[in-house]
């Protein structure tokens, strides 16, 4: 565990994402509503700067009853924050209908091999461990993670958000958007990003109109498989051409290669967690 933890770096307060500002929504491209209950894995990250003058949102999903996932790029740049004005949506079907439980954050693991490139972001993941404990229920529930054994349905892959359609401010009341997509094969995405690492993968509609796109941060891609849906990537970054055109997929972190990094802190509950 000590090896792996050198692989990582806490963040307290003090290292968030000041420059997302200017990209508050997520941008679901060509999905439509989703049924409540139908993700119950999925969180809403609401993060406020500490002045109260910067605002932005990141998606991410529940792991167990402390931790969640989501993208290292949710707590980049350089404002500070406060920790009570992060909040947590548990349960969330539309953003302004009551949640199932609102809380709050602890603190912020991120890979220390996170780092922004020109066009997108390396080791795009964190984990985020919550003040107290999760309740499960038939609208609350964990994420399975893909492992690199897993077998999955490429072609029945979907992701989930909050916010903008494209680029229409979500009406209220703020449903949870859901978009069917695939996961292409690693040549295929080389065509559009020729940096692509083996830790990432790419995802989107080949006929174009369906994708995630900037400010979809955090959001899982989830897959079919026999036993389930699974989940396989976290929303990183989109092609510089925009979003949902043809030829230009969404790239995200690969869930199965940091398996050893997120199960090195999820498995030892904190006991001062509050329940």
């Amino acid at each position: 565990m000590a090896a792996c933890k050198l692989l990582t770096v806490l963040l307290l307060l003090h290292n968030t994402g000041g420059f997302l500002g200017a990209e508050v929504r997520s941008s679901i491209i060509g999905g439509k509503d989703s049924l409540k209950g139908q993700w119950p894995w999925m969180v809403h990250l609401n993060i406020t700067t500490d002045n109260g003058l910067e605002k932005w949102r990141c998606g991410g999903t529940i792991l167990n009853n402390f931790w969640l996932l989501t993208a290292g790029r949710c707590w980049d740049g350089q404002v500070n924050l406060i920790w009570r004005r992060v909040s947590v949506f548990i349960g969330a079907h539309a953003l302004q209908q009551p949640a199932e439980r609102y809380m709050g954050v602890r603190r912020v693991i991120r890979h220390t091999g996170y780092r922004r490139l020109i066009n997108g972001y390396i080791n795009d993941i964190a984990l985020v461990q919550l003040k107290k404990k999760i309740q499960f229920s038939k609208l609350v529930s964990p994420v399975r993670l893909a492992s690199g054994d897993d077998s999955f349905d490429s072609s029945s892959c979907w992701t989930t958000g909050w916010g903008k359609v494209g680029k229409v401010p979500l009406a209220d009341p703020e449903i949870l958007q859901e978009v069917q997509v695939e996961v292409l094969p690693p040549k295929e995405c080389k065509a559009t990003f020729p940096n692509l690492q083996d830790t990432m993968l790419c995802a989107g509609d080949r006929a174009g109109g369906k994708d995630s796109c900037n400010g979809d941060y955090g959001n899982p891609l989830v897959c079919q498989s026999d036993s389930g849906f699974v989940q396989v990537g976290i929303m990183s970054f989109g092609s510089s051409a925009g979003c949902g055109i043809q030829g230009h997929p969404s790239v995200y972190t690969k869930v199965s290669e940091y398996l050893p990094f997120i199960n090195d802190y999820i498995h030892h509950e904190d006991a001062s967690a509050e329940v």
